[in-house]
C-alpha cells in the first residue's frame, strides 16, 4: 500500500495512532475519496501540531498547526508547478476543507493565503466561482499525503531524541480515542 507506515513496531500510542491515520489514508485513497483523504491529512497535521507544542499550550490552534507544518511539511512539498507552498497556505486550505468542504477560508479571502486547487489521480478539484486576491495554486494530493507521511516519520524520530517533548506528547496522546468493545 502506497501510504503504509512501514516503520518499526515500537513507539507506543503516538506511533499506533499515526499508523492508523496512514491506513485510513490508504483505504480512502483506494476508494477514490480525495476529500476524505484531505480531511484525515489536515486533522492529522492538527494533532501533530498539538503533540509538538510547548507544555503550556492546551489546545491545537492555527499557531500549532503552522509551526508543525513549517518544520515537517513545507520542506517536503511543492505545488504542481514547482512553487513553494507556505504553512499559511496549508492552514487556510485546512480551514476550508474541515469547516466548509470548500477551498475557501478567511485567510484566502483577506489575501493572506493562496487558494489551493487539488489534483487527484488525474482529476482536478477546483472552485468554480473563483474570486481570490492571489493566483491559486495546484497541489497534488498524493504529494501532500507523502509529505504528511515523511513529515510524521521525521517528527516521531525527533520526539525519540527529545525526552521533554516526548513526555509532553505522550501525555497528550493519552487522550486519543481508543476503540474497543463497549462494556454494558
Amino acid at each position: 500500500m502506497l501510504f503504509h507506515y512501514g516503520g518499526d513496531e515500537e513507539g507506543g500510542q503516538i506511533l499506533s495512532w499515526f499508523k492508523k491515520q496512514m491506513e485510513a489514508i490508504g483505504t480512502l485513497w483506494d476508494a477514490e475519496l480525495p476529500e476524505a483523504v484531505l480531511t484525515i491529512i489536515y486533522s492529522g497535521m492538527d494533532a501533530f501540531g498539538l503533540l509538538a507544542a510547548p507544555p503550556a499550550v492546551l489546545d491545537a490552534n492555527g499557531t500549532t498547526f503552522k509551526q508543525w507544518c513549517e518544520r515537517y511539511i513545507v520542506p517536503r512539498l511543492q505545488t504542481v508547478d514547482g512553487t513553494a507552498i507556505t504553512a499559511v497556505d496549508l492552514y487556510a486550505a485546512r480551514c476550508g476543507v474541515l469547516h466548509t468542504s470548500t477551498p475557501l477560508s478567511s485567510l484566502e479571502r483577506e489575501g493572506k493565503a493562496r487558494q489551493l486547487f487539488y489534483e487527484f489521480k488525474g482529476k482536478a478539484g477546483i472552485n468554480m466561482f473563483l474570486n481570490t486576491q492571489q493566483k491559486p495554486v495546484r497541489l497534488d494530493i498524493e504529494k501532500l499525503a507523502m509529505a504528511f507521511k515523511e513529515g510524521g516519520i521525521a517528527f516521531l524520530l525527533d520526539l525519540k531524541n527529545d525526552a521533554n517533548g516526548l513526555s509532553t506528547a505522550g501525555d497528550r496522546a493519552q487522550h486519543f480515542l481508543r476503540w474497543g468493545t463497549a462494556v454494558k
